[in-house]
């Protein structure tokens, strides 16, 4: 405990010496490392039809940590790589009269399906950044091609007819279906689908510097990627096949970040 205080307090000493000290130009140093993390929303994402009757929705919000990595061969232009994992969970249920049916009695329909979601990219990118006059402010961006990699996991699906009566029967205590309540039971899924493609990643940031090698940032991220394969294990041939799956994912996020210059 006393050696992360001293650390905090050398930190708050030296930051306080530099801000004294006025701009000095460090922020030119060549070589630049950010680790950032924050969420991620959808934004333009499709469905995914794994079979006839079963189709995997977008995920709206995530997780997700990046790092950064590069080169300025200038004060202003930079390349590097930089890479980003994205990671969230799918779970949704509904419990709602149900018209399509020919029973003489009302009767509901409860669904439930979950699953999660993970994806990765890593690739080169053109790094940017632009100090704002002689201030320790700096606005910063990088734009890529990236390599993106999606993962389906968990997928597991759930339907059930129920009959109206003076005892209904909640969802979430239904375990037989041999119960005179429950007219259908239906319970799939679907194995792993994972997927590789090609990508575009972007980034924007203001900095703000708060040693000569080192600084703070807030980032807007986004990525897109467009899949029309995806590899999973099929139970029928007892082996991987390649199925033509379409899933067009577009993510915005926020995030917070560390870096270090030198």
């Amino acid at each position: 405990m006393k050696q992360l205080l001293l650390a905090a307090y050398c930190i708050l000493f030296f930051s306080s010496v530099y801000a004294q000290s006025g701009n000095t130009g460090e922020q030119y140093r060549k070589y630049y490392l950010s680790i950032n993390v924050g969420p991620t929303f959808g934004v333009g994402s499709s469905s995914t039809a794994i079979t006839e009757m079963l189709s995997l929705p977008a995920t709206n919000r995530g997780f997700s940590p990046g790092f950064d990595g590069a080169w300025f061969f200038s004060k202003k232009w930079g390349i590097g790589l930089k890479y980003g994992f994205y990671q969230s969970g799918y779970d949704k249920e509904s419990y709602q009269e149900y018209t399509d049916h020919s029973y003489d009695y009302l009767v509901y329909e409860y669904r439930s399906l979950t699953f999660k979601e993970e994806s990765h990219m890593f690739g080169p990118a053109i790094y940017a950044r632009l100090p704002l006059g002689e201030t320790r402010w700096m606005i910063m961006a990088n734009a890529g091609v990236v390599m993106f990699h999606n993962k389906l996991s968990e997928i597991e699906r759930e339907i059930y007819h129920i009959r109206h009566s003076t005892d209904l029967i909640e969802p979430d205590k239904i375990t037989d279906a041999g119960d005179p309540s429950v007219l259908m039971q239906l319970r799939d899924g679907g194995p792993t689908h994972t997927g590789v493609t090609a990508g575009f990643a972007l980034s924007a940031a203001i900095r703000y510097q708060l040693l000569p090698f080192a600084g703070i940032s807030i980032q807007v991220n986004g990525v897109y990627a467009s899949l029309s394969k995806m590899r999973y294990y099929s139970p029928m041939t007892y082996q991987y096949e390649t199925g033509d799956f379409s899933r067009k994912i577009g993510r915005m996020g926020l995030s917070a970040a560390i870096d270090f210059c030198f």
